[in-house]
């Protein structure tokens, strides 16, 4: 018989063993949950800041005088660059048409918005003198707004003197679904050209698009582009996605490790409670440690055994572990509705998405498999070394 058929033999027949499992299954379970959980965070927070800005964003300048056809011709000189494309964002304040609460602009029943104007098809309006509007349904709902309806924005021309108010009226023509909160809650997709001429603005754009071919040096080409742009205007700079994101991202990223390292330790403290599991066995089976002995078995040997056995531990908690992260992945609503006593916990005016992202990262999940054994074979090392310590006679006597 092979030390490992010996092992799941002792395994089986041994309660305290299986409960070993339960407690490396439990910290494999949550530490996978909890890394799957930022690994679909982070990704999905990356993913809607590049579909947003675009893997490069161009800032300029009311003030730039570069027409955009310059911009385009300089774009086309990049190979790396695939698409380019113009926006417009403005600053307004949004509310029911008919309110008073337009006409005041210190209500709370007012919303802040940012005004993108975009070459997007946006829906035609159906009321003449009206300009068709694009809003997350967030916003619609917080609004009361349905498709058809028309709001009214309050918004200023610039001036070098005085602010020169602006007051028009939208219709709703379509709603959008980021999966952001912050995205649709305070964004007004309007035509890029209509929103220029309403403000008053000589420039119909204010940033640009980029998006990169997959192979290109993202850095090489901010450097790159910088320079040209220099040529053209003095009035632009380049940020890159990362920028863009700014604190949030790194955030993010920052907490992902943190976590990953403190919910590590749990792990850490299971692998730990091995030591117990095994010294309490070593001391119930002293007895079959001797006749071991006196059959020949050599202290490697017997050492030998207990790493297996050990091994075996593991492998049946990191199994039932995944089998716990996989099913806690699966049925996380229910689990955050457990948690908040019938309520979100995740809210998604703090976490951004109105969902709880999930991605499983399986290198990771494989570093996390090979940590735990690597501890867990560390840790029973003693209760192995103590087991062969055992004088064969001694062992014999115990009953």
């Amino acid at each position: 018989m092979s030390f490992f058929s010996l092992a799941v033999a002792y395994f089986r027949a041994n309660l305290i063993l299986p409960l070993g499992s339960l407690g490396i299954a439990l910290g494999v379970g949550v530490l996978f949950t909890v890394i799957s959980v930022f690994n679909g965070f982070t990704s999905e927070l990356e993913t809607s800041i590049r579909k947003v800005s675009g893997d490069l964003i161009v800032k300029t300048s009311l003030m730039n005088k570069t027409s955009e056809e310059d911009f385009r011709q300089l774009f086309t000189s990049f190979s790396d660059i695939v698409h380019a494309e113009p926006v417009l964002h403005w600053f307004g304040m949004i509310g029911r048409r008919g309110s008073r609460a337009v006409s005041a602009a210190r209500s709370s029943d007012l919303s802040g918005v940012l005004l993108v104007g975009t070459d997007r098809d946006i829906p035609a309006a159906s009321i003449e003198g009206v300009t068709a509007m694009i809003v997350g349904e967030i916003l619609a709902d917080k609004l009361g707004l349905k498709i058809g309806d028309v709001a009214e924005v309050v918004s200023q021309r610039p001036n070098s003197k005085h602010a020169q108010p602006v007051r028009h009226s939208f219709q709703l023509t379509a709603t959008q679904s980021t999966g952001r909160f912050d995205q649709d809650i305070d964004r007004v997709l309007v035509n890029r050209t209509q929103l220029a001429q309403l403000i008053g603005l000589d420039s119909n754009f204010t940033d640009w698009k980029i998006n990169l071919s997959n192979s290109a040096d993202l850095m090489a080409v901010q450097h790159d582009l910088s320079m040209a742009l220099r040529d053209i205007t003095e009035r632009s700079h380049v940020k890159t996605w990362r920028d863009v994101g700014g604190t949030l991202l790194r955030a993010a990223e920052d907490q992902k490790g943190t976590l990953a390292i403190v919910f590590g330790f749990i792990v850490l403290v299971a692998a730990y409670q091995l030591i117990a599991t095994l010294l309490l066995l070593i001391s119930d089976k002293r007895q079959d440690i001797g006749i071991l002995g006196a059959i020949g078995a050599s202290p490697a040997s017997i050492r030998s055994f207990f790493l297996a056995l050990s091994c075996v531990v593991t492998t049946f908690g990191v199994v039932f572990g995944l089998i716990i992260g996989m099913l806690l992945n699966a049925n996380l609503h229910h689990v955050e509705l457990l948690i908040g006593g019938g309520k979100p916990v995740f809210l998604p005016e703090v976490y951004k998405f109105d969902h709880i992202p999930v991605a499983v990262d399986w290198p990771q999940v494989s570093i996390l498999i090979v940590f735990t054994y690597v501890i867990t074979l560390l840790f029973s090392l003693i209760p192995a070394v103590r087991a062969t310590r055992l004088p064969i006679v001694t062992a014999l006597r115990q009953r």
